[in-house]
């Protein structure tokens, strides 16, 4: 499937109630791009996410995948003390599967002495930060770790979603996620 795992649809929309027009706008932005779906991942919040899937399966027919998530920070502290963005996948059977959003942004020292077994991958590829993100070493992370690559939009406009995007079998997140200990039952 061709999926973008990154996206601020409310941001995008200007919306915070998404309604069927809204969301229609999102389908054809999703279609535009040649998309099966999205994930739809909020600051602090999947909510969103998940009204839009609940309308995009009673009011289209299921027609776009809807992955509901969030993006969260994650702090840390110890010797180096600060914070990355980590972004949650909600997927079915309650399986949570996460990865590190635009390593680099904010920068870490070590990023990989924060890597544990609840997370699953790295974003490698992300336009609006591309620049800041060492590639090399997130290639070397996600070989010593396991990891997935991915490439998302990081959309903030309807327009830039699926910019960078993924093809990807749902099933290896499902399984990739539930290898750990990452279950969320109130999805």
């Amino acid at each position: 499937m061709k999926l973008d795992l990154h996206t601020h649809c409310r941001e995008a929309t200007a919306s915070p109630n998404p309604t069927p027009d809204i969301v229609g706008r999102i389908i054809s932005a999703v279609r535009a791009r040649g998309l099966d779906g999205i994930a739809i991942t909020e600051h602090y919040t999947h909510t969103y996410a998940c009204e839009v899937r609940d309308i995009v399966h009673r009011h289209f027919d299921d027609e776009i995948l809807i992955i509901p998530g969030k993006e969260v920070d994650r702090v840390f502290l110890g010797v180096e003390k600060g914070l990355f963005h980590l972004v949650e996948l909600y997927l079915p059977g309650h399986a949570v599967f996460r990865f590190i959003a635009h390593p680099g942004h904010p920068h870490i020292k070590d990023l990989g002495s924060h890597i544990d077994g609840n997370i699953h991958g790295l974003e490698i590829g992300n336009p609006g930060h591309d620049d800041e993100m060492d590639k090399e070493m997130i290639r070397w992370l996600a070989k010593k770790h396991d990891l997935l690559l991915l490439s998302n939009s990081d959309a903030h406009s309807l327009g830039d979603i699926g910019y960078y995007y993924n093809e990807i079998d749902l099933d290896e997140l499902c399984s990739r996620a539930r290898r750990s200990h990452s279950t969320n039952a109130a999805l």
